[in-house]
Formats: structure tokens, C-alpha cells, sequence
């Protein structure tokens, strides 16, 4: 059971079986009715990789599911926005803030699937990534899979995260 929910895996050299989050904070992730249907983990280190999610089952597929999701819809049924963040850390942080309505793709691009989900949800999800080469790309790339799905009532706004030059703090830039 442990093995098949993809909390351990085999080893590759043939020995016991090993334990996949070692050295993580875990973190549930829950379908649209709340139930944990698989976990993410977060390094503590500079390991890689940073992230890791429980391998795909017959009942998680990563790129379906919406990190914070069940959570964010407990805080009203119809979201006027929802805030779209890289990882786990960041929706938990906004939400310790007060922006309860704060979510997270499992993995490093946004699905059409995710968006779809997004979009029932929000009219307009904000999607607000760290301003770095991967966040632009991976910007760039929702771009491009949104841009065919847009029409009335259905749109994206980007909020980017970028460093301050002069060294202090981050600072918004749309």
C-alpha cells in the first residue's frame, strides 16, 4: 500500500525499499472534494529536485489537480480571482497573509486541464510567478496555450516577481 500510494520506492540497487519524501516537508494534496489523493515535498537543502509530487496513480494526475484548490473554494463557492503561484511554500505563505484564494499548479507549467479548472472557478485568475528565466518561460508558455482558449468572460492577468536591482526585497511588476 505504502509502495502504491508512491510514499517509497524500490531501490536501484536491489536493496529494501526506500523512503521517495526523505529530507522533505510534505505537503497533502487534495482533490476537488478534499481528499488527500497523493503528497508533494519540499528539499529542506539545495538538493535537487526542489520539489517532488507522488508518481501518477489511477487517481493523481498532476497535471489535473490544482495545489490549495479544495481549500481556496472553502472560502467562498464562485472565487472572484484566485492567485496562481509557483510551489506549495508560496500559496501557504499568501495564505498566512490573507490571500485564502491563493493556489499552485503541481509541476512547472500550467496544463490546459489546470486552466480549464482555473476558469470554472475564476473568470480571471492572476497568475503571479517569480520574474527569474524559469518564471518568464513558463509565463511565455501559458501565454501560448491561452491565447487560443480566450473569449468573453475567460481571461488571465500576470503578476511578475522580480528582485530589486539595488538589492532589497522584491517588488511587483505587471
Amino acid at each position: 500500500l505504502v509502495m502504491d500510494a508512491g510514499l517509497s520506492a524500490e531501490s536501484d540497487r536491489g536493496g529494501s525499499p526506500y523512503d521517495r519524501f526523505r529530507g522533505r516537508i510534505m505537503f497533502p494534496i487534495r482533490d476537488r472534494k478534499g481528499q488527500v489523493i497523493a503528497f508533494g515535498g519540499r528539499v529542506l537543502d539545495d538538493s535537487s529536485p526542489k520539489y517532488l509530487n507522488s508518481p501518477e496513480t489511477s487517481t493523481f494526475h498532476k497535471g489535473q489537480e490544482i495545489y490549495g484548490l479544495y481549500e481556496a473554494r472553502q472560502h467562498t463557492r464562485k472565487l472572484e480571482r484566485i492567485l496562481v503561484v509557483e510551489g506549495y511554500m508560496d500559496v501557504i505563505a499568501l495564505v498566512q497573509a490573507g490571500f485564502e484564494a491563493s493556489v499552485a499548479p503541481l509541476g512547472t507549467a500550467i496544463t490546459e486541464s489546470q486552466l480549464e479548472m482555473m476558469w470554472r472557478i475564476s473568470p480571471e485568475p492572476v497568475i503571479a510567478l517569480d520574474g527569474d528565466k524559469a518564471g518568464l518561460r513558463a509565463a511565455m508558455r501559458l501565454m501560448d496555450l491561452a491565447l487560443p482558449l480566450l473569449e468573453a468572460g475567460r481571461g488571465l492577468r500576470f503578476c511578475l516577481f522580480v528582485v530589486n536591482s539595488r538589492g532589497g526585497g522584491s517588488t511587483r511588476q505587471p
